[in-house]
C-alpha cells in the first residue's frame, strides 16, 4: 500500500514484460502508478482503488472496486431518508479515498436531502480530538460518519465511545478487514457501513465456491478485500486469453469492449467508456462480532419478532 514501493514494483513487472496487472490496492498508491503505467504501457486492473478521479485520469487504469462516488451517495440516503438522521459530523482522513467519498456524500445528504453537515474534523491531525469533543457538545450531532482506513477509524471509535456518543455511526468501506472487527469487537459494534455487494451468504455455485475454498485455506470468511482480488484475478486471465496477442492494444480492447456481463463472486462486471465498473453498495451492520447485510438483518429480525408474536397468540 505504499506508493514508492508500488510504483517500483510495477516498473520492475514492466520490465520484465507484463502487459497487464493487478494493482492499486488503495487510492494513494494508485495514482502514484498512473504516469508509470502510460511511460510503460501496462495495464493495471486494481482490486480495491476507489477514487473517482482514477480512470478519468489514465485509459490504462480499470477497476473492479465500485468508484467512491457511490459509496458516498448510498452512505448520504441511508443516513437521511433510511434512517432520519438529519445532522452529521463528518471525520476524515487525508487520503485519496476520503476526498473522494465527501463530495457525493454531501451533495447528497445536504444540497438534495437538506440534512446539515455541522462540521469536518481531520483524523489525527493537531487537536482533532479537543475539536470533534467540542463540536459534540454543541452541535449535538444525530450522526457521525468517518472516512478512514482500519486504524485511523478504529481511533475515531475509540473517542466517540469514551465521549458517550450515542448516535448512529457510519463508517465507509474502507475500515472494514476480518482483523479489524475482530481485534476490536466492542469499538465496531452498531457501526454501519457501505460496500458494493458482496455477501459470504450470496447464492450461486461461484461465490459459494469461493467462500467455501477460501475457509478451508485461510479458516474465515473472505471480506470484501479478498472477493474484490479474487475477481480482479479471473478478470486478469480471462483477458489474457481472449487477447489475440499479449500487446497492450489488445489487451484494453478486450476489457473496453470484449468483456459482457462477466461474472465475479461479486457481481456482474463490465466496464464503462472509463474503465468502471456499477455495483451499487449495499448497507452492512456489526452486530456480535458479524458483520450482517443490514436489509437481511432487519428482516430476519421482524421474521422472529413475527414467530413471537405467532407463539404469544397460540398459547
Amino acid at each position: 500500500s505504499d506508493p514508492a514501493t508500488g510504483a517500483d514494483e510495477l516498473r520492475r513487472m514492466a520490465a520484465m514484460g507484463a502487459r497487464i496487472v493487478v494493482a492499486g490496492t488503495t487510492s494513494d498508491t494508485a495514482h502514484a502508478l498512473l504516469p508509470v503505467l502510460e511511460e510503460s504501457d501496462v495495464i493495471a486492473v486494481s482490486p480495491s482503488a476507489s477514487d473517482p478521479s482514477l480512470t478519468k485520469e489514465s485509459r490504462m487504469f480499470f477497476r473492479v472496486f465500485s468508484s467512491d462516488e457511490l459509496e458516498g451517495r448510498r452512505a448520504g440516503r441511508f443516513l437521511y431518508d433510511d434512517q432520519d438522521k438529519t445532522t452529521v459530523l463528518i471525520y476524515a482522513e487525508d487520503t485519496a479515498q476520503a476526498r473522494g467519498i465527501e463530495p457525493p456524500f454531501r451533495q447528497v445528504f445536504e444540497q438534495a436531502m437538506g440534512g446539515e453537515v455541522v462540521g469536518r474534523v481531520v483524523i489525527n491531525s493537531d487537536g482533532w480530538e479537543q475539536e470533534s469533543s467540542d463540536i459534540l457538545a454543541a452541535a449535538r450531532p444525530s450522526a457521525v460518519y468517518v472516512l478512514g482506513y482500519g486504524e485511523a477509524t478504529i481511533s475515531v471509535l475509540r473517542h466517540l465511545r469514551e465521549q458517550g456518543f450515542s448516535g448512529l455511526i457510519c463508517a465507509s468501506s474502507s475500515f472494514y478487514t476480518n482483523q479489524i472487527v475482530d481485534s476490536h469487537p466492542d469499538l465496531v459494534e452498531g457501526v454501519f457501513f457501505p460496500q458494493p455487494a458482496f455477501d459470504v451468504k450470496t447464492e450461486g455455485d461461484l461465490a459459494q465456491n469461493f467462500v467455501a475454498a477460501y475457509r478451508q485455506h485461510y479458516g474465515v470468511d473472505p471480506d470484501i478485500y479478498a472477493a474484490h482480488a479474487y475477481d480482479a484475478i479471473r478478470v486478469v486471465i480471462w483477458t489474457i486469453a481472449e487477447a489475440k496477442a499479449y500487446t497492450t492494444s489488445e489487451i484494453r480492447k478486450v476489457l473496453a469492449y470484449g468483456m459482457k456481463e462477466f461474472p465475479g463472486v461479486t457481481g456482474i462486471i463490465q466496464f464503462n467508456d472509463y474503465g468502471d465498473v456499477h455495483h451499487n453498495p449495499i448497507m452492512f451492520i456489526i452486530r456480535d462480532g458479524q458483520v450482517l447485510n443490514f436489509e437481511r438483518y432487519i428482516d430476519e429480525e421482524r421474521a422472529k419478532i413475527r414467530e413471537r408474536i405467532k407463539n404469544l397468540l397460540s398459547n
